[in-house]
């Protein structure tokens, strides 16, 4: 019998039933709980916390070092620049998550010219960024005697120099008791560097020349570079995430297909729309005149 009857007798002095009753809910319903106080004990431990000292469980898994170092697929008759510059940025220079755009066959080309591949890397943070541009033009430079330029990067001497005219600047503001709450770009964080390697050897092999041009029906002037340009866009974490440069040239890419494709089923439709009422009409494809047949 539960203590708590016992305790009922003792104080009326006859046997509650009820009482009996509800005493043994009662202990299983103790007995239910105390099998659900971890998990209260951790809730209340977790609001007990402060909101800054809470561990929030990331909304995506981190990637591994394996998956963030792998090096894309290479494209169809890629140059012979592209895998040991891919192999120098992954491994020496230290970029991660690697990606490669084939837009040489995009049309309209690219403002950044025709004919383009686009490597795209993520850099650990401002400096790493600035630091790893440089360390791949000088790498272009002496190896393979290319002339690089790369737009965005701060050298050492002109990083150093804002950093001491913006370290100036808020001592000065300091001495006069204000402090600068604007968020002007200072010219320092950029957090995108575009190397623009410029024309390499194509895949097949052949130099880097000049095409003479045996079409009479062109028009303009200069000349037709058998070759392929190379881009690298070099962006911070928080960077890529706000452009979106991978979606947005594979959304050009994917409105060049279908528009391609479209035109392609155009024309064949309309060759076999000619080739089925040419002999009935006595259309001559070579003299281009059309005859009533009897």
């Amino acid at each position: 019998m539960p203590t708590g009857a016992y305790r009922c007798i003792e104080r009326t002095g006859r046997f509650p039933v009820a009482v009996c009753r509800r005493d043994q809910l009662g202990l299983e319903s103790l007995g239910k709980t105390s099998e659900k106080e971890p998990d209260q004990e951790k809730n209340e431990e977790s609001r007990a916390l402060p909101w800054y000292l809470q561990v929030q469980t990331p909304s995506q898994e981190p990637k591994s070092i394996s998956e963030r170092q792998r090096l894309p697929d290479l494209p169809p008759e890629p140059p012979p620049l592209l895998q040991p510059m891919l192999q120098h940025i992954s491994v020496d220079l230290g970029l991660d998550d690697l990606y490669l755009l084939d837009l040489r066959d995009l049309d309209p080309p690219p403002a950044l010219g025709a004919n383009l591949l686009m490597v795209i890397g993520t850099a650990r943070s401002e400096k790493h960024l600035h630091v790893s541009a440089d360390r791949l033009c000088r790498w272009l430079r002496t190896t393979h005697r290319l002339t690089p330029y790369a737009d965005g990067l701060l050298g050492r001497g002109e990083l150093r120099l804002k950093l001491k005219r913006k370290n100036r600047r808020a001592r000065m503001l300091n001495s006069v008791g204000a402090s600068d709450s604007s968020n002007t770009d200072d010219g320092i964080r950029t957090g995108w560097v575009c190397v623009n390697i410029g024309m390499v050897e194509d895949g097949r092999g052949s130099p880097l020349k000049a095409v003479e041009l045996k079409d009479d029906n062109y028009v303009g002037f200069g000349g037709e570079i058998s070759g392929v340009r190379v881009v690298v866009q070099m962006l911070t974490e928080e960077k890529r995430e706000e452009l979106e440069l991978e979606t947005l040239w594979s959304q050009a890419l994917a409105r060049y297909t279908r528009r391609k494709d479209r035109i392609a089923k155009g024309q064949v439709e309309e060759a076999a729309t000619s080739d089925h009422l040419g002999p009935s009409l006595g259309f001559n494809a070579s003299s281009s005149t059309l005859s009533l047949a009897p």
